[in-house]
């Protein structure tokens, strides 16, 4: 059913495309067969493989399961559980866009959305006949108090639950070796939670959400074992939108006369990524305060960051002030983060400080950054007229 309120709603305000809701109903179908399927114990249901929702970077993969969750809430599913990846900031990120989605039905007081973590201990039968959006961390502790929640509201053979595992490349892949054997595996931790708390639901159906789905495919399909699959048996792919820009635009396209990518992508040299990957220094190597003395390290960072600069000089220009950001990431190590953050504070400090040691140099990589941006801007301007 595509005609009910909950997503009716989402349709009306958020304005999907005709491709975005072929995908979410398309989704859903796939989840309601194969809840049907678990309930009424179908012979030939082929074991609640999971439904992966597949979408390049920052195409709208939220967008696109936050539809599939408003259906499935009009198709008979009642809770939903969204893992993330074990990250507070994220799981506060998800918590204010699951309640910014679902405004309208939580001020029509039918839609609660929860932090596994925060939820009260005892919810009231009234609290509990809502329609629930439960947030939780890919975490031992988070995964056990939904566990704890199943148990508690014993709403197993009561209610239709979706499980979404967003991010579901990252600390979800289910198997690995066992050490000194070629054919034996183990659940990893992570997935032996999420395992228990699918196994403890009837009517439940598990969506992996990713823009890397490789490792998910490769992984062993056992016949016979009493887990649940994690192997995706449909993919549905997240259109990405007419004016959407990913990883094709910035790397395909580098070498295409025709397209504006060429202009943007630049390879940086092993020696330099070592540097800023680096989670201790060797000053041996590289010494941050000498940034603008040597010219002939870390010259890819410095481009990019005086084209930031200058880029955004280049759009205050009618003397109207906007926010830019400008994104440096190198490596998942936090040491490595601190390595390349303090880099960029030297170097800007550097900049405003304008020493007379500096200067020539300074004005050398403005220089260049202005024609080559100049040079951007009039190909730009020609294309469009050609």
């Amino acid at each position: 059913m595509i005609s009910g309120e909950y997503y009716q709603t989402k349709c009306r305000e958020t304005g999907y495309s005709d491709e975005l809701k072929q995908c979410i109903e398309n989704a859903c179908e796939y989840c309601i067969d194969n809840m049907q399927a678990t309930v009424s114990g179908n012979p030939y249901y082929k074991g609640e493989h999971p439904l992966m929702l597949l979408g390049e970077i920052q195409s709208g993969k939220t967008r696109a399961f936050t539809g599939l969750m408003a259906l499935a809430f009009d198709n008979g599913f009642d809770y939903i559980f969204i893992l993330t990846k074990n990250n507070k900031a994220l799981v506060e990120q998800t918590y204010k866009r699951m309640r910014k989605e679902f405004k309208t039905f939580i001020d029509q007081d039918k839609v609660d959305v929860n932090d596994i973590m925060k939820l009260q201990d005892e919810l009231t039968p009234y609290e509990l006949d809502k329609k629930l959006i439960i947030i939780a961390k890919k975490q031992k502790d988070n995964l056990h108090r939904i566990s704890s929640f199943i148990r508690y509201t014993m709403i197993n053979g009561e209610k239709n639950c979706l499980i979404i595992d967003d991010e579901a490349d990252t600390a979800s892949i289910g198997y690995e070796k066992i050490k000194d054997s070629m054919e034996d595996f183990n659940l990893r931790t992570v997935a032996t939670e999420v395992d228990k708390i699918r196994g403890s639901l009837d009517g439940c159906m598990f969506v992996q959400v990713t823009a890397t789905p490789y490792a998910l495919y490769l992984q062993p399909d056992f016949e016979g074992m009493e887990i649940k699959p994690i192997k995706p048996l449909k993919t549905v792919l997240v259109p990405s939108g007419e004016k959407y820009i990913g990883g094709e635009y910035y790397f395909l396209k580098s070498n295409d006369e025709n397209s504006q990518g060429r202009f943007i992508f630049e390879e940086v040299s092993d020696e330099e990524q070592e540097i800023v990957s680096a989670k201790i220094t060797d000053r041996r190597r590289f010494k941050e305060e000498e940034i603008l003395i040597r010219e002939d390290r870390m010259s890819t960072f410095k481009r990019g960051i005086i084209n930031f600069i200058m880029g955004g000089c280049i759009l205050n220009r009618n003397g109207k002030k906007q926010k830019y950001a400008y994104v440096i990431h190198t490596a998942v190590a936090q040491q490595a983060h601190d390595r390349i953050a303090n880099i960029t504070k030297t170097l800007i400090y550097q900049l405003k400080e304008k020493a007379e040691e500096h200067i020539v140099y300074i004005e050398k990589l403005l220089q260049e950054s202005y024609f080559q941006l100049q040079d951007f801007i009039l190909r730009e301007k020609f294309m469009r007229v050609w």
